[in-house]
């Protein structure tokens, strides 16, 4: 059996809030995060906003669908089927 966190030990590092619609959400991590972060992100890190950086994949994938070119946007589609 692996070892689990206790609730204490889980509060010193995660707080929580209520919405107004009673869901459950993390308010503020007071640690490191390993991994991903799923569903929305809104604050700041260290002080600093937030801001979307977009990878090579997005990026050509907005371009050619941009540009309309309908030849580029099967390549990269048969491309990313693979």
């Amino acid at each position: 059996m692996t070892e689990q966190i206790t609730l204490e030990e889980a509060l010193e590092i995660v707080t929580f809030h209520q919405n107004f619609d009673g869901t459950w959400v993390v308010q503020d991590v007071k640690s490191d995060v390993l991994g991903n972060v799923e569903g929305g992100v809104w604050g700041t890190i260290n002080g600093l906003k937030w801001q979307f950086v977009e990878t090579p994949k997005e990026k050509l994938q907005r371009l050619i669908k941009e540009t309309g070119n309908q030849e580029l946007l099967e390549a990269f589609n048969r491309v990313e089927d693979n």
